[in-house]
């Protein structure tokens, strides 16, 4: 090879390498401008995540002040509710009526009538007292009365307003079954479907007592014993009428009067017949709920009478635990209310969806001139009344003996 050869090779082998340099750098390039565009692919992608994240914690910034400021407002309302008494309540009632009474007594009217309503929010002021103005006698203006216990039923089911003078809802009845139909045939399977509209009348219980128009002062008088003795014996045969009432739709006189939860229940038909060992009342109640759940209720409560709930405390488990808990006063996920009003041997299983109670937030007061005695007999009133429409019936298991219960679920010897 002349040296002109060599020469023209090593140029041609120094281009080809700075090709190949070239072309490196160019794909060195390329990967550098491509790592440059996933850089900034992903640092927009990290800015609309950091934006939206921004937003949410804005969102929720704003939802927690809006929480908070409801809860504020929750705690004000609950505070200023839990500050008026059902008895300054009452009070305060009474005293937006005092004047038209005392005009009414005052002028020896044969009979009037004043409806109180409570307001449990309203404010209400507490007076001073004159320490100059003394009673050669010591009077204490409050009447004593047993103390008022609670509603077991009420306490259940919850209580509703009175808007109206009665109650109406719609029920309808499907007389036939679903069946098949075929495209283009006859539908034979024609339901007949009806409704009826159904109204209850409120049921009103009365407590009567006598004011003599030489009292001076009657209002504190009446006050005291509305709020001591009369609220305490109506509430009492509230209880009673809300589980015995005898309203029905069998006359006018029924249709007045209270439609007590245990005549409108399903009696117990037990389920699981002859088939539970060493059956107790606590089965009775198992029992019961499963017949309420075949019929797509779900029940929640129970009430029995203060002998059975002591022997419902007593039983235990297979492992010796108490099913019973004392501190919720549940059986197995069922709240146990014992009541007074449930005669010997009875218990009511119920879904307390499938019960509503309305009384009103008022009481009435007439008053009736007695010219015999130069007093008014004065009756203190509170209307309500329990609705049960008829498909809800199966919501509730009425049991008339747990011991007869009790021979149904055992074994046959």
């Amino acid at each position: 090879m002349t040296e002109f050869e060599k020469k023209a090779d090593e140029i041609r082998q120094s281009a080809e390498q700075a090709k190949a340099e070239a072309q490196a750098a160019k794909a060195e390039a390329a990967a550098a401008k491509a790592e440059a565009e996933a850089a900034k692919s992903e640092l927009a992608k990290r800015e609309t995540e950091l934006k939206t994240a921004q937003t949410n914690i804005d969102n929720l910034d704003a939802s927690v002040k809006e929480q908070a400021a409801s809860i504020k407002e929750l705690k004000k309302a609950l505070e200023a509710a839990k500050s008026v008494s059902f008895k300054a309540a009452f009070r305060a009632a009474l005293e937006e009526k005092k004047a038209d009474i005392e005009k009414a007594l005052n002028s020896k009217a044969e009979k009037f009538e004043a409806v109180l309503e409570l307001k449990s929010a309203a404010a209400i002021g507490t007076g001073n007292v004159d320490p100059n103005n003394r009673l050669s006698v010591a009077a204490d203006p409050t009447v004593y009365a047993a103390i008022p216990a609670a509603n077991v039923f009420i306490l259940a089911f919850g209580l509703r307003p009175r808007t109206a003078n009665k109650l109406g809802w719609i029920e309808s009845t499907n007389q036939a079954a679903v069946d098949y139909v075929t495209e283009l045939a006859q539908n034979t399977n024609l339901s007949d479907v009806s409704f009826s509209e159904k109204t209850r009348a409120f049921g009103k219980l009365a407590h009567k007592m006598q004011i003599s128009t030489e009292f001076e002062d009657w209002f504190e008088q009446l006050y005291n014993y509305c709020v001591n003795e009369g609220v305490r014996m109506i509430e009492a045969k509230l209880e009673y009428e809300i589980y015995n009432g005898a309203g029905a739709d069998t006359n006018a006189t029924t249709q007045k009067k209270i439609y007590g939860l245990k005549s409108q229940a399903t009696a117990f038909s037990a389920l699981a017949s002859h088939a539970v060992s060493d059956a107790n009342a606590a089965d009775v109640i198992f029992d019961a709920v499963d017949q309420i759940a075949k019929e797509g209720f779900h029940a929640n409560v129970a009430f029995v009478t203060w002998a059975i709930l002591r022997t419902i405390k007593s039983i235990k488990d297979d492992n010796g635990n108490y099913l019973y808990d004392k501190i919720s006063g549940m059986l197995s996920g069922i709240r146990i209310f014992p009541s007074a009003n449930l005669a010997s041997g009875e218990i009511l299983v119920a879904d307390t969806n499938a019960v509503e109670i309305y009384a009103g937030n008022s009481y009435e007061l007439e008053f009736i001139r007695n010219g015999a005695y130069d007093a008014y007999d004065v009756y203190f009133r509170k209307a309500a009344q329990v609705k049960v429409p008829t498909p809800n019936k199966k919501g509730l298991i009425y049991v008339e003996s747990v011991d007869t219960a009790i021979t149904a679920l055992a074994p046959e010897e």
